[in-house]
């Protein structure tokens, strides 16, 4: 008897500790893919980007959706990040679920005052992944979370979310991780280049209407942990040849009529030492294809009028960063980190047009098919 008792309690206990007391039902959480944190008066205003699951699962189907895809945005407000996020809970009518989120869209307030702030919310909070895309915006937080793709596709498919796919290989503008910011934000040389994005109305349309895109039209410049300003998209032009990120890319010589496809373009940057302050080598390679020659030009001629363009490619940007006492091509990065004892941070940080020695360019153009030497 004792026995069977004894089995009835502990079978009894196991009933009440194997049950998952306290989980949420998959389909009734509100999960978000976008936070988008601005900065007036003395508040914080977070906004909330969740998309419609269902949704998403409809576009692998043959045919587009028929309707356009919902978006859910919350909006709450606090003199911290967690108060307005508190004030969106407090009002949602599902739980929010931030696990999924994957990007950040912050104002230009928040990056001019509120970085730190922005870097600690993140970091403590143990549900944001570190591998974030991380944009800039002067338009209303709002209307980019609520803008559009193509035939109806939800906003998980635009640049917001998927930068790495929609920026293609001729775009320069590299995107940012949030793990990539916070690695450079406390470096004592170099520069953080977050993407900023507008909405483009004048590209698209679909049914007759103008579609909203997101896309990038520049950069803000972090430096040291202060802000430096926007760069636009032409300004930073050089980065394409500096970075080694880009593989190929299309060149046009437009009063020429040339046009060449540059594939894989590598620079090496050389510290000259025996100097009071460290000065550059910039090695520029690259090859080439030649995609169309109208005037039949000669090619070792094509060859000298591509290089000269990709040198004042450069020097534009080296300038560009001069005027806003920025680093952009990182370059002073080279003596930082290969060469600490030969010049303090101050001395490397004195880094400007002046501290480029050279620049050497060498581009190989391969016949085309339709082109000969």
């Amino acid at each position: 008897m004792r026995k069977l008792i004894a089995v009835m309690v502990i079978g009894c206990q196991l009933l009440l500790t194997t049950g998952c007391w306290g989980m949420k039902e998959i389909q009734a959480q509100t999960y978000g893919s976008a936070l988008g944190i601005d900065y007036k008066e003395g508040e914080f205003i977070l906004y909330f980007q969740a998309l419609n699951f269902a949704d998403i699962a409809k576009q692998e189907g043959a045919t587009s959706l028929q309707e356009r895809s919902t978006v859910v945005i919350g909006e709450g407000k606090g003199e911290s990040i967690e108060e307005a996020f508190t004030e969106l809970e407090q009002h949602a009518a599902l739980p929010l679920y931030i696990g999924h989120i994957n990007s950040f869209i912050l104002s230009e307030n928040v990056i001019k005052n509120k970085m730190k702030d922005f870097i600690e919310y993140v970091g403590k909070e143990p549900l944001l992944r570190y591998n974030s895309w991380l944009f800039v915006t002067n338009e209303d937080i709002e209307k980019v979370f609520d803008s559009d793709s193509f035939f109806n596709l939800p906003n998980l498919f635009t640049i917001i979310q998927r930068p790495e796919t929609v920026i293609n290989e001729n775009y320069f503008i590299s995107p940012l991780k949030f793990s990539e910011l916070v690695s450079k934000f406390y470096q004592p040389v170099g520069s953080i280049l977050i993407p900023s994005m507008v909405l483009n109305e004048h590209h698209y349309s679909e049914g007759g209407k103008e579609k909203k895109i997101p896309t990038l039209n520049g950069g803000h410049v972090l430096s040291k942990q202060q802000y430096k300003g926007f760069v636009s998209k032409q300004d930073l032009i050089g980065l394409k040849w500096v970075e080694n990120k880009a593989t190929v890319m299309f060149f046009s010589l437009n009063k020429q009529k040339v046009s060449v496809e540059i594939m894989d373009p590598k620079t090496n940057i050389i510290v000259l030492e025996q100097q009071k302050k460290p000065l550059y080598d910039l090695k520029v390679r690259a090859n080439g294809i030649l995609k169309q020659n109208i005037d039949n030009l000669d090619m070792d001629k094509i060859e000298k009028k591509v290089e000269t363009k990709v040198k004042q490619d450069i020097l534009k940007t080296l300038e560009t960063g001069e005027k806003i006492n920025s680093d952009l091509f990182n370059i002073s990065e080279k003596a930082y980190r290969y060469h600490v004892n030969k010049w303090d941070n101050k001395i490397i940080n004195s880094f400007d047009k002046t501290s480029i020695n050279n620049i050497k360019v060498n581009i190989h153009i391969e016949h085309s098919e339709n082109y000969k030497r």
